[in-house]
């Protein structure tokens, strides 16, 4: 029986408004002392839109849900419907209840379902609440606590990294979340649902999300956190404009928040307004108690509280005093030869807390009357540069104006200055304006510029007058394990978990081992701050797995464990695939191998790693750990190191070690980036790229450019990481001049260690060289006679003995087969068709080869060729 229609939707509403385009104010939680009638929306598309009419009979049941999950059934309805050609999606409603408000609907979870046919094709649960009548003046549910906004990918932020904004990036922009928190009012569970809608500044709808969940009563922690957010995974989709965040609940809009999308970041939590409110009241006014700010004195406490950081919180005091003594000397008629600075330099390592003492100095200036407003404003190198001459200036210009009141805070600012020698890059420009602005401007803004220490003072040095322009440096030293410890506890008690004796002790244990091999990219807080969070998901994992959740105590719940905190060091060896010896291939491989010119110890070493693989693998051992397969090729150019690479790939995806046995080539301009922290990323993609064969580094020592500010030493160091943890699914082969090489390998402790196989390519004899050329020939179709075959041999035998380190071995002999080659197709050129024979057109003579001329009155007195110019 053809099926003439496709199941739609299956919505609840109680309202009988209609809106536009027939819709109705869907919900699936109502209040029952509002409820009368409780309405179920069918929708569904006619096949035979456009074509004929047909007739369906239509049911709808309603259930209530006891706490058992049993259902008991509450109405069944039927309705003969006669659908018409015209319709293309058919709506059918029906509804069950009472008259009287509050006298059917009573609190417990509920279920409608849809029949076409007598064929189940849609149900939908909804939940009725007895708590109270919820407007615009009283919320019986729940009390606002705050509404923040934050950017972020497809799964959003966790928490502590959130950061916080007025305003966002548009050219950044993916999902703009909100972060509602709210605190529960009732001591039983009740079901909440929040609709969250988007508009743009001529109120048209960017985009609505819906929240439903079970609120459990916790009276130690009756703070509710709701997350939701609109956008998309591609950048670009909000556009510069104006936009407000409605919140409604219960068919009440309790709270509007309105935020911007523009050119730059602006920190800050935006103003929330109560709804229904003409007059844009703020919602704390009218639905919660009024939170007041912080007076100075309690930021000062806030900033003092902050774990380590000794050195910072005294200048900062000191620098604070200094200021008040000079508000003071200004009160009383003295006139200050210079104006207040606030323009500050913070070097320092990640996770040091730059950011956070950012946003306490803004909120001491502004107590203070020195900023209007005390905002921070974040930015980087891409919020300040344009792409094209004259767009950087005007685009610095509308950054400082919108941080104006408040702080421009520039992080990795030594990025605006790429190179001394590049004049192309418009980052000076964007120096020169803020030079201005900090010399000129008209004051009320604080420019904080941050980064490394090194990179720092290299930025600092790059225009004669920026150093002066700053009064101020605060240097954020790495925490102290004993610092660090202490803020993992701080968030440990944030999350409400707690750590048994032993987790403590391993935990310390480990941070000591992260702090002795920090290097400049070490994370300080946020390394412990995910370590914890990581516990708290271990443990999680563990309790799950292993308890009869009915008998869970509060401990349980709340302890971390040593095996909790184990687990997070174990590591991910990933299981190796099974894969079995591909005889045909191997030989094929093999034969490849042999049949390359010389290279005699490689093949050696190579034909033994074959027999020991084999034996491994026929005895079930475990090839990958019992030896390295990171190996170091040495030797000249064009002694056949690349063509040996690709061959081995070859030979370990025959043996099965391997699962893929591509190559991947790569030098250090595909390794090594610019700026700090690109080139672990851009080194991470290459070796990703190269998963399942061979990451093959040609001229490796070049990673060492023997500078202190060099980023090669970022990629030798996420390689060796790599090389470890990774091992067994991909291969590291470096290849370089010999001496080169070895000064690579003592360059870094951890190098040597990971390679324990070193094979050396030696030079070609002239012999070899004479063997390779013949092979080129070959590949062309083409045969030295018995006079150019001696002539060749004699031009290579002098060019051997004459060799200097930088003697292109292959590469040398290609260059002159590709002339050769070239002046015997010439020479055929010149000859009429029908007079060339096979033999001819396959014969390389002398003549192709008279650019090497015979010098017989050599110095020694032997016969000598060279090259005639």
């Amino acid at each position: 029986m053809e099926i003439k229609y496709k199941f739609r939707d299956l919505k609840t509403y109680a309202s009988t408004e209609t809106f536009e385009g027939d819709s109705k104010k869907y919900r699936r939680v109502f209040e029952n002392k509002e409820t009368t009638y409780i309405y179920c929306e069918l929708s569904f598309y006619n096949k035979l839109f456009d074509e004929e009419d047909w007739s369906v009979q239509l049911g709808f049941k309603a259930y209530s849900i006891k706490p058992n999950g049993t259902k008991e059934e509450l109405c069944s309805l039927k309705v003969d419907r006669h659908i018409r050609k015209e319709e293309n999606i058919v709506l059918a409603r029906n509804s069950w209840g009472m008259a009287e408000q509050g006298m059917f609907w009573k609190k417990g979870a509920y279920e409608w379902e849809a029949y076409i046919d007598g064929k189940l094709v849609g149900n939908r649960k909804f939940y009725v609440t007895e708590g109270g009548l919820v407007s615009n003046d009283s919320n019986p549910y729940f009390n606002f606590d705050s509404i923040k906004m934050y950017e972020g990918g497809y799964d959003g932020v966790p928490k502590e990294q959130r950061k916080y904004y007025t305003q966002f990036n548009g050219s950044e922009t993916r999902y703009i979340f909100a972060e509602f928190n709210f605190k529960n009012l009732h001591v039983e569970p009740w079901h909440c649902e929040l609709f969250f809608n988007f508009y743009n500044d001529a109120r048209q709808l960017k985009g609505s999300t819906s929240y439903l969940s079970l609120i459990s009563t916790d009276p130690a922690n009756n703070l509710i956190s709701v997350t939701t957010g609109w956008g998309a995974t591609d950048k670009n989709t909000w556009f510069k404009d104006k936009y407000t965040l409605e919140i409604v609940f219960m068919d009440t809009l309790i709270a509007i928040l309105p935020f911007e999308v523009g050119e730059s970041w602006v920190q800050g939590v935006p103003q929330v307004y109560a709804g229904g409110s003409h007059s844009m009241m703020p919602l704390a006014k009218v639905s919660a108690p009024q939170v007041t700010e912080e007076s100075i004195e309690e930021v000062m406490t806030n900033l003092h509280d902050m774990i380590g950081l000794k050195d910072i919180k005294s200048k900062i005091n000191d620098y604070t005093s200094y200021l008040k003594f000079l508000q003071l000397r200004q009160k009383q008629g003295f006139e200050e030869n210079n104006k207040i600075s606030l323009h500050t330099v913070f070097t320092g390592n990640p996770g040091t807390g730059k950011t956070t003492v950012a946003q306490m100095l803004g909120k001491i200036y502004h107590k203070m009357g020195l900023l209007t407003k005390g905002t921070v404003m974040e930015v980087g190198r891409v919020e300040l540069i344009g792409k094209y001459i004259g767009q950087t200036a005007p685009k610095v210009k509308e950054v400082i104006e919108k941080a104006r009141g408040g702080i421009l805070f520039i992080d990795e600012a030594y990025s605006l200055m790429r190179s001394e020698n590049d004049e192309q890059d418009f980052g000076r420009e964007a120096i020169e304006v803020i030079l201005k602005e900090m010399s000129d401007g008209p004051g009320d803004l604080a420019i904080i510029v941050a980064g490394y220490p090194k990179q720092m003072q290299v930025f600092l040095d790059s225009n004669p007058g920026l150093r002066s322009r700053f009064n101020l440096s605060y240097h954020f030293p790495d925490y102290l394990p004993q610092e660090l410890m202490e803020i993992a506890m701080m968030k440990a008690e944030q999350k409400n978990i707690e750590f048994a004796e032993t987790a403590r002790a391993y935990l310390y244990e480990k941070i000591i081992d992260a702090y002795r091999n920090r290097n400049q990219a070490f994370g300080n807080a946020r390394l412990v701050n995910a370590w914890v969070e990581e516990a708290k998901m271990n443990m999680g994992l563990r309790v799950i797995r292993s308890c009869d959740l009915s008998t869970l105590t509060q401990d349980q719940l709340k302890t971390i464990e040593l095996t909790d905190i184990q687990q997070m060091f174990k590591g991910t060896k990933g299981e190796l695939p099974d894969i079995k010896i591909d005889e045909r291939q191997l030989l094929e491989s093999m034969e490849e191998l042999n049949d390359l010119v010389g290279l005699a110890n490689v093949k050696n070493e190579l034909h033994e790693l074959v027999k020991l693989v084999k034996f491994y693998n026929e005895s079930g051992k475990d090839v990958i750990h019992k030896f390295s397969l990171h190996t170091v090729f040495t030797g000249n150019p064009g002694t056949g190191k690349t063509t040996v690479a690709r061959i081995m790939a070859k030979i370990f995806k025959a043996l099965g070690i391997l699962e893929r046995g591509h190559l991947v080539e790569c030098d250090r301009q595909s390794l090594v980036a610019g700026f700090i922290g690109q080139t672990a990323i851009k080194t991470q993609a290459m070796i990703d790229k190269a998963i399942g064969g061979v990451l093959f580094i040609d001229e490796a020592y070049s990673l060492l450019s023997g500078s202190d500010n060099d980023f090669g030493k970022e990629a030798i160091e996420t390689l060796l990481k790599q090389m470890e943890d990774r091992r067994g699914e991909f291969i590291v082969i470096t290849a370089g001049y010999p001496s080169n090489m070895n000064y690579f390998l003592e360059a870094n402790p951890g190098l040597k260690s990971r390679f324990d196989k070193v094979l050396h390519f030696d030079d070609y004899s002239a012999e070899e060289l004479h063997q390779v050329a013949v092979q080129m020939l070959k590949t062309e179709h083409l045969t030295p006679d018995e006079t150019a075959n001696e002539h060749l041999k004699l031009y290579l035998d002098n060019i051997y003995s004459n060799r200097d380190k930088f003697f292109g071995n292959a590469r040398a002999v290609r260059k002159i087969i590709q002339g050769a080659v070239k002046k015997q197709h010439l020479r055929m050129a010149s000859i009429e068709r029908e007079m060339r024979t096979d033999e001819l057109i396959h014969t390389l003579s002398i003549d192709d080869l008279n650019e090497l001329k015979v010098d017989t009155k050599t110095a020694t007195g032997g016969i000598g060729f060279k090259l005639s110019k």
